[in-house]
């Protein structure tokens, strides 16, 4: 009685098929489980890291500004702070007896990121602005000071860089203001230098202290700067502003982690009850094989329990190292799948802890199933009533009917306001793949039906079809199974490849309406009156814009060369017919605008004479017109740049030309696209549980084919000693495997295409914002896959064949 007990582990290796399916399915259900881990906590460090790219790095933690204070006031706080800044009030510095706006201030290290345009050292750095307003030169000495100009530097323009983008509301004036606005800032080398200034810049100043850190890579480190940063800035005690823009980021990052955990959830319940569904059936599989060992065990005494203990005594070592190495697989393609690489400290126990769980589950399971099989066998049990019967279809369909109607009414659950992330209503992201879950266990109930009346169809007219169908109807189990799993892989492959494609291009979409063109930038109405040349580096690329309360004023000729729209002929081709003929602008009508005469604030009286349903800028609401339908320019309420270049490439030329903007909108930053990122990282793992359903297909359907290899080798060799010509066997396994792999395509890509049709538009984190997403092009995609399909196709056949080609028939026949 002992020995079978203690030799059960080495027993495993009788059978390696079973040793290496034991080993892929837990390994399948330690990567799903462990990858579900990783991504979500590396969705959470994403999140941030996006939302620090979007911080000025002198603002992650947390900072004081102040304004009004006496000057001296401000030079005392300003030495809190290893990186602060004090600006004296704007007046009228002078220098030659032509005083103009201007401000003081110092910061450190400020003069070494200045671009100087004319001398150095360490006097006073004037902005080119005001030295040429002024008249200053070098050696000029400042009235009522005994600070000398030692230098001209270029002013500081938007886009700034990162070290002075926390200072930017001061540093950069606003050259379409008024005067004493804004201005440039006249530099001091030294902070004492300040105190030498003249009387009437010795109050009214303001101060910024900042606390450089260095960038966050987790959430742990962000809430730890966070929780230092509040009680540093707390313990000064100064009577200054807190700007605390870490925190909101933190939450927006927690936000977006559990966003996609949650998401992820129902698809690692359904994959792990798969998983756990696959252990049970390799366990049937082994009693199956020791049927005769566990039948002299149980005349031996040892009952149903202990027979499912024997089972784990050959199946546990492979369940555990197979969950083993799925954690180890998950981590080691963490970066194609995952949004980041960077992980939160703890998460790959945390992952080990939920591996572990999966594989007692599994061990669990193949006690009871093998406890459940002995005690059906040997104890003559009433055979019990069977699971399929059950129309799981139709749970699943009404499951699905149930998220239509959350998704219907809800969307996403994204409440209309902007700046906050969305709770996500997961019951309402899974609509796409239940539809598929649903298709699948249709298919294969009815492939199974079909398969059982099989054997009334007479194809003997076609022997190659006839034994195909007669192969398939022999093996009703595994081919029903690799139906199912194909089409979930289809499927599931479809809709989060689908889904997260059309969350990034509804992202860029939605900027590119909100901004208009790839970079604005507002100017004077000097380049509309035609006083000031648009520089020849901008022709061909942008376009000069007029906006006015719900209304563009466009140039017909150039809008599209910068424009971002969708059909640029038939944009031009309107634009062009915008050309006024009496007292009335004609006018394109945008979407939900009133299709009637209206008189808007300095513009003519607006005639409708075509439509679009969207337009740049304004959305769906508002009115088209051509600039020279416009007489009076100047009553437009304001003027912008749009091009197709990149923002930093649209200043550059614009400062070389001198000429002044302001407000600049780069179409790449305009929008938070957390949400977006947030829903397209849960559809990005559901592609990659995608492809992991796919290569369990791909193996169940060559493990189906190896563990019938005898059987295919005598059929194969009787027929082919009874006449059948090879091309004729070579068809028919060609037809038998190409059917199961053609079904798996065909419907999961009819069920995922249907499903993202009506889903992918209420899939919007922002509904606010035209236009909705769209359903990308999938044609590449169901391409790939069909590819994919013929080669697991042929390479199933050519094993099948191998039987064949290399059988002895006096050894099969004995």
């Amino acid at each position: 009685m002992q020995v079978p007990w203690r030799a059960a582990p080495r027993a495993a290796l009788s059978s390696p098929l079973t040793l290496v399916v034991s080993i892929a399915t837990t390994l399948l259900l330690g990567f799903v489980v462990a990858a579900a881990v990783l991504h979500s906590s590396s969705a959470g460090s994403a999140a941030l890291a996006y939302q620090q790219d979007r911080i000025c790095p002198h603002s992650v933690h947390p900072s004081l500004d102040g304004d009004q204070l006496p000057l001296a006031s401000a030079v005392t706080m300003s030495s809190q702070s290893p990186l602060s800044a004090v600006y004296t009030r704007i007046g009228r510095p002078d220098f030659n007896g032509l005083a103009t706006y201007g401000r003081f201030g110092y910061r450190p290290e400020a003069l070494s990121h200045l671009t100087v345009v004319e001398g150095g050292g360490t006097g006073l750095w004037v902005p080119q602005t005001i030295a040429t307003a002024a008249r200053v030169k070098i050696g000029d000495r400042l009235t009522g000071s005994p600070l000398v100009v030692s230098a001209i530097y270029a002013d500081l323009a938007h886009p700034v860089s990162g070290w002075w983008c926390s200072e930017a509301k001061t540093v950069v004036p606003n050259p379409l203001g008024g005067d004493g606005a804004s201005t440039s800032v006249i530099w001091v080398p030294q902070v004492s230098d300040l105190s030498s200034l003249p009387q009437e810049f010795s109050s009214g100043a303001s101060v910024s202290l900042r606390f450089p850190v260095e960038p966050l890579s987790t959430l742990a480190e962000a809430e730890a700067l966070r929780d230092r940063g509040n009680a540093l800035v707390t313990s000064l005690g100064l009577p200054l502003t807190r700007t605390d823009v870490l925190t909101s980021a933190i939450t927006a990052a927690r936000t977006s982690e559990r966003n996609v955990s949650s998401a992820l959830l129902p698809l690692v319940i359904i994959s792990v009850l798969v998983g756990l569904a696959g252990v049970g059936t390799v366990t049937v599989q082994w009693a199956q094989r020791r049927h005769s060992e566990l039948r002299l065990l149980w005349v031996r005494g040892a009952g149903p329990l202990a027979l499912g203990f024997r089972g784990v005594l050959e199946l546990g070592l492979p369940l555990v190292a197979g969950g083993l190495l799925g954690l180890m697989t998950a981590r080691l393609l963490l970066p194609l799948y995952a949004p980041g690489v960077v992980l939160a400290p703890g998460t790959l126990w945390v992952a080990l802890g939920h591996v572990l769980v999966v594989v007692a589950a599994s061990l669990a399971v193949t006690v009871l199933v093998a406890c459940w099989r002995a005690h059906r066998t040997f104890q003559r049990r009433a055979r019990s009533w069977r699971l399929s019967v059950v129309p799981w279809e139709l749970v699943v369909a009404a499951l699905a009917v149930l998220a239509w109607v959350r998704l219907s009414r809800n969307g996403l659950g994204t409440t209309l306001k902007g700046g906050e992330l969305p709770r996500i209503d997961v019951a309402a992201l899974t609509f796409p793949l239940l539809v598929v879950l649903a298709a699948a266990l249709l298919a294969t109930r009815l492939l199974r039906w079909s398969l059982a009346w099989s054997h009334r169809v007479q194809w003997w007219r076609v022997p190659a079809a006839q034994l195909a169908v007669r192969r398939l109807a022999a093996a009703v189990g595994p081919v029903t199974g690799v139906v199912l799993v194909g089409v979930l892989a289809v499927g599931t492959i479809a809709v989060g490849s689908a889904v997260a494609g059309a969350q990034k291009s509804a992202l860029d979409s939605k900027s590119g309406v909100f901004v208009g063109a790839n970079s604005t930038v507002q100017v004077s109405q000097d380049i509309a009156l035609g006083r000031v040349a648009l520089p020849s580096s901008l022709r061909g690329n942008t376009t000069l814009v007029g906006v006015s309360t719900g209304a563009l004023v466009v140039d017909p000729a150039t809008f599209t060369d910068a424009a971002l729209v969708d059909d640029a002929a038939s944009v031009r081709s309107l634009l062009s017919g915008l050309r006024r003929t009496g007292d009335t602008a004609p006018a394109l009508r945008i979407g939900r605008a009133a299709n009637q005469e209206i008189q808007i604030p300095g513009l003519p009286l607006v005639k409708p004479v075509a439509s679009l349903p969207v337009f740049p800028k304004l959305g769906t609401r508002g009115y088209v017109l051509a600039r020279e339908s416009v007489p009076a320019v100047e009553q437009v309420g304001s003027w912008h740049l749009w091009s197709s270049l990149p923002l930093a490439a649209l200043t550059s030329s614009l400062q070389a030309a001198g000429v002044h903007y302001t407000n600049v909108a780069d179409r790449a930053r305009v929008l938070d696209g957390l949400p977006f990122l947030t829903v397209e990282w849960t559809f990005g793992f559901v592609a990659a549980i995608g492809f992991v359903l796919a290569v369990v297909a791909a193996v169940a359907l060559l493990l189906a084919i190896e563990v019938r290899r005898r059987q295919n080798a005598v059929s194969g060799a009787l027929s082919t000693r009874m006449g059948m010509r090879p091309s004729v066997l070579w068809s028919s396994h060609l037809l038998e495997v190409g059917a199961l792999a053609s079904l798996a395509v065909a419907i999961g890509a009819v069920a995922s295409f249907v499903s993202m049709e009506f889903a992918v538009p209420r899939l919007d984190p922002a509904p606010w914002l035209t236009p909705a997403p769209v359903l990308p092009d999938l044609v590449p995609l169901l391409g790939s896959m069909v590819l994919c399909g013929l080669l697991v196709v042929v390479v199933a056949a050519w094993l099948a064949l191998r039987g064949v080609r290399t059988a002895r028939m006096g050894e099969l026949l004995r």
